[in-house]
């Protein structure tokens, strides 16, 4: 979906594919120079920024509230960096205000017409669909778009490097479990149960990290969705429930009673929800951290983690 390339003279070329509509027009862009103030619309982008020490070039961030960088967190109080506070209903004052030159949007819903309208007033909109790859060295690899917006190609591509150095180092570490344990992930929403479909990135990592993964004939790169009656009957084999939203089985009770009745509720529970915040904002440039944290889970050796805890 990313495509870059660098003529001899040192001008980008950056061309972007929706996952969404492959028929539409690829979005394209040339970059001579880099941006000195770049709007963010997720915590991705953050993470991404924030690899790369690029933090002073941020002047608008999507939600304080979800903020875990500390000189963000720091410039934001300090009423350097706005806070946009909604992806749905962006402040234009707020953006021109901090002379914003361009903005990186997620492309979750439809939002052309309103990028249109700021690229209208000069404002340069550039989707970044990290989220939609499969692999999680893919998704971490957007970093290079960055490192070009911020004139850090070269320390991004580094970066990266070593990340999927140490990725592929992670993978051919020696398991100490006999066989794959079976691992579910999600949590239920609504009347279904909501998890990473068998093509995302997080089934890869699942995959990589050898767990036998409970929704692997669940095609799909977003999400899957089955019935709750069906995961309650069908998962007496699960040995591990990843991500379930909450940060102890209290709450899990609380937001619903009958996860009492799953037969993994019994079994080692893992979340990232006692740093949320952090996770959303370095998970997806450090994949090499989530399958280190898997690894661990799936030997049982979690003195060491980034992300992860399991939960009592």
């Amino acid at each position: 979906m990313l495509h870059l390339e660098q003529d001899p003279s040192g001008v980008f070329s950056i061309r972007i594919q929706n996952p969404d509509d492959l028929k539409a027009a690829d979005f394209e862009l040339k970059i001579e120079q880099a941006y000195e103030r770049i709007a963010l619309l997720s915590s991705t982008h953050v993470g991404m920024m924030a690899a790369l020490g690029q933090q002073a070039r941020v002047c608008a961030i999507p939600d304080a509230r979800f903020l875990a960088d500390a000189r963000l967190q720091k410039a934001t109080l300090a009423g350097n960096v706005a806070d946009l506070k909604s992806e749905q209903q962006l402040s234009v004052q707020k953006l021109l205000g901090k002379h914003t030159q361009a903005l990186i949007y997620s492309g979750f819903g439809p939002e052309q017409a309103q990028m249109k309208r700021l690229g209208a007033i000069g404002i340069t909109c550039i989707p970044n669909y990290e989220w939609r790859e499969t692999h999680p060295l893919a998704r971490a690899e957007w970093v290079l778009l960055f490192g070009i917006l911020t004139g850090q190609f070269e320390k991004a591509k580094q970066y990266f490097k070593q990340v999927e150095t140490n990725y592929k180092q992670i993978l051919k570490q020696e398991k100490l479990c006999n066989a794959p344990p079976q691992l579910i992930s999600g949590y239920i929403y609504g009347d279904q149960w909501i998890a990473p479909a068998a093509n995302s990135f997080e089934a890869k990592l699942y995959a990589d990290a050898q767990f036998s993964y409970y929704f692997h004939q669940n095609p799909g790169t977003g999400s899957c969705f089955s019935s709750i009656q069906s995961v309650l009957t069908k998962s007496t084999a699960v040995a591990i429930w990843l991500n379930p939203g909450q940060a102890t089985k209290a709450a899990l009770l609380k937001q619903f009673p009958k996860y009492a009745h799953f037969p993994f509720f019994r079994k080692r529970i893992y979340c990232y929800t006692h740093r949320t915040n952090y996770y959303w904002e370095q998970a997806a440039v450090h994949p090499d951290w989530v399958l280190s944290d898997l690894t661990n889970i799936r030997d049982h050796q979690t003195n060491k983690m980034y992300f992860y805890k399991e939960i009592h």
